[in-house]
């Protein structure tokens, strides 16, 4: 017998949300999926346009129901379930209100990795780096499990030794299965398996910060994240504690391309409220090409309170 979870609307609608997400991937024929809701007792789903939908099968089963329901879809235990609608919240591993990243890389590599890691933390990505990220109070494998399940992106980093790594390769299966966005970096040697047919960037060579603005302007292009990340350099830009700071974060923001006629006023203004900005010569040499590039007035001009 499960036992019942106190779940509040939160819980409720990302485990509902994630349940869709699971039964929307290959695993899930809709064979399989109706073997699963006629176990529960629950009106079969045959996918034509008067009969209900999946969300309107599953819109007011009991928590109890659904509970259970999730952890065998997922493919956890009951008790784990706790856990995992904390991960899918945002909560749990997540540092909240970052974009959340999945960076997947073999062990060897983990020192590397976590530099490429901190670097995106500085623009509002938090790169969950196993081992690193993780509680030690809980089962390494369930923590990455959670994090597989409610990122938001995967990025796989392949050094040599990725290809054969069973772990990376399961990461890979795993991220194309949730169709979450995907990309991978080439660091030495192209990727092999299904995703070795696309062309991926090299970035052989290049240290954390030059990888993390590869990744991080990938992340910015997407619609569901790209805000996020445009924040976060923007607000890095904005409380930089150096010239040198401001000089990496306005390099990044140069690599977003063309912005919106706010965000420039934003980055306008930005700039005249750190004297590390308006003061320093490496955030200057990033903005000018980039403003010039845009045909816009370099200085940018000044807002009107700190002309009085």
């Amino acid at each position: 017998m499960v036992e019942p979870m106190a779940l509040s609307r939160k819980d409720r609608f990302n485990m509902k949300t994630q349940l869709l997400e699971g039964l929307g991937t290959l695993e899930w024929d809709s064979n399989r999926i109706n073997v699963l809701l006629r176990e529960f007792k629950l009106q079969p789903f045959t996918g034509q346009f008067d009969d209900p939908s999946l969300e309107e099968i599953i819109a007011d089963i009991t928590d109890e129901t659904l509970t259970e329901l999730y952890a065998l879809v997922m493919g956890v235990d009951v008790d784990a379930v706790v856990d995992v609608v904390e991960s899918a919240a945002g909560e749990g591993g997540w540092k909240p209100n970052f974009a959340r990243v999945f960076l997947s890389h073999s062990a060897k590599h983990k020192k590397f990795v976590g530099e490429v890691a901190d670097e995106l933390s500085l623009v509002g990505v938090h790169g969950f780096v196993a081992h690193d990220t993780m509680a030690f109070s809980k089962p390494w494998q369930s923590q990455i499990e959670q994090a597989l399940r409610s990122m938001q992106a995967f990025v796989a980093i392949i050094h040599p030794e990725f290809n054969t790594s069973p772990w990376c390769q399961q990461e890979v299966g795993w991220a194309r299965g949730r169709r979450v966005p995907f990309y991978a970096v080439r660091y030495g040697v192209d990727p092999a398996g299904f995703i070795g047919r696309d062309q991926w960037p090299s970035v052989a060579g290049q240290s954390p910060a030059e990888v993390a603005a590869v990744i991080s302007s990938w992340i910015a292009s997407l619609p569901e994240l790209g805000t996020a990340v445009t924040e976060g350099l923007f607000e890095s830009l904005r409380t930089a504690p150096s010239f040198i700071d401001a000089g990496t974060a306005a390099k990044r923001i140069t690599s977003l391309g063309a912005l919106t006629n706010e965000q420039w006023a934003r980055l306008d203004s930005i700039f005249w409220s750190n004297n590390q900005i308006y003061g320093g010569a490496l955030p200057s040499n990033a903005l000018q090409p980039f403003y010039r590039e845009h045909q816009r007035p370099w200085p940018p001009a000044k807002p009107m309170a700190l002309n009085s």
